[in-house]
């Protein structure tokens, strides 16, 4: 009996062990603020309320970035608005620029289609969506006439 029993203990044990674990790739999603302050340098003539926010979701596949993003208080009407590669130190150059209209809520799904491989930016949009997902690879922001540069930022971290 305890010959039996020890056997199917270690017949247990071996299905359990030989079991197949495999890793699913999630999305990854960043809930971000847009404000004034975050823009390098910050836009003396911004509005004085001006905010947002942006949800930005890197898919399962690393095939596309949407964005689903609102603004208000703004300068005058977004003139431009896109997601840049870049630290939080400097002004970077835009990767994936945004389609009009672009007035609030502004809802982009962006794929290799749409990436511009900018001088000092990644070469191809696997490279940067890998980089963007680990956090700190870039921004979005949003222009104005008034603030060319930029009005409102946010990292995507």
């Amino acid at each position: 009996m305890a010959k039996v029993y020890i056997f199917s203990v270690l017949a247990l044990a071996g299905a359990i062990g030989c079991g197949s674990s495999t890793t699913t790739a999630q999305a990854k999603t960043f809930n971000v603020t847009l404000a004034v302050a975050n823009e390098t340098p910050p836009c003396a003539q911004a509005g004085a309320t001006a905010t947002g926010t942006a949800m930005v979701t890197i898919s399962a596949d690393n095939t596309s970035i949407a964005v689903n993003a609102t603004y208000s208080g703004l300068s005058g009407p977004a003139v431009a608005a896109h997601i840049h590669y870049g630290t939080p130190a400097a002004a970077g150059p835009v990767v994936l620029p945004f389609s009009a209209p672009l007035t609030s809520p502004v809802s982009e799904t962006l794929t290799a289609a749409n990436y511009v491989a900018a001088t000092g930016a990644p070469t191809d949009f696997p490279t940067f969506v890998t980089a963007l997902r680990a956090g700190g690879a870039g921004y979005i922001n949003f222009h104005t006439a008034a603030c060319g540069p930029g009005e409102i930022r946010a990292e995507i971290q």
